[in-house]
């Protein structure tokens, strides 16, 4: 699946845009454990120098459910498109952390983060409370056919325009990314250069 979004950090209070994302239906919370490897005998899923992540490796547990993801990111240049997204459900979380760690995948981040979840039209919201990095809002629109990458992120962008939101930054990094460069302690380029004001 194609996933197309744009997660921005703001200076507003999470009461703010708790307030701000009232008018939109409310679909409930999600306590989300991402465990995310790398394969130290495969480049693909390492750590470029900047430590962009071209392709990644995960295990999702939610609400007592656990899910295994493989993505590869898209860049135009050093600017993050989209994402191939190929998620499955996993009956036994306890195992498939085995079978990783026997095949010989290493740990090379986790991000926990709790999640508001919202949905207005086609667009899918969520305000995300990641531990040790702070709140982001995370916006995607809802489709099983998108085709102009470029042309959704700018209904996207218009859409978290829209919402007034104090000085926005959009990630043009994943949070794992984020929490990856703070734990090796490496200054990288978070944001991308979009304009939201």
């Amino acid at each position: 699946m194609k996933e197309i979004e744009v997660v921005v950090a703001v200076e507003n209070s999470k009461e703010e845009i708790i307030e701000i994302l009232s008018r939109f239906d409310y679909k409930g919370e999600k306590e989300i454990h991402d465990t995310y490897y790398y394969d130290p005998l495969r480049k693909n899923l390492q750590p470029e120098d900047d430590l962009r992540l071209n392709e990644t490796f995960r295990v999702r547990k939610n609400k007592g459910k656990c899910f295994l993801t493989y993505k590869k990111q898209h860049f135009e240049g050093k600017l993050w498109i989209y994402s191939d997204e190929y998620e499955t459900e996993i009956v036994d979380g306890d195992v498939i952390e085995k079978i990783i760690n026997l095949l010989g995948f290493e740990i090379l981040i986790q991000v926990n983060n709790k999640r508001r979840v919202y949905t207005y039209n086609e667009f899918e919201i969520e305000l995300e409370d990641v531990e040790n990095l702070g709140i982001f809002i995370e916006v995607e629109k809802l489709s099983k056919t998108a085709k102009d990458e470029m042309k959704i992120k700018k209904e996207i962008r218009e859409f978290i325009r829209s919402l007034k939101l104090k000085n926005v930054r959009e990630l043009n990094i994943g949070k794992n990314q984020y929490l990856l460069s703070q734990k090796l302690n490496r200054n990288i380029n978070l944001y991308n250069n979009t304009k939201y004001d």
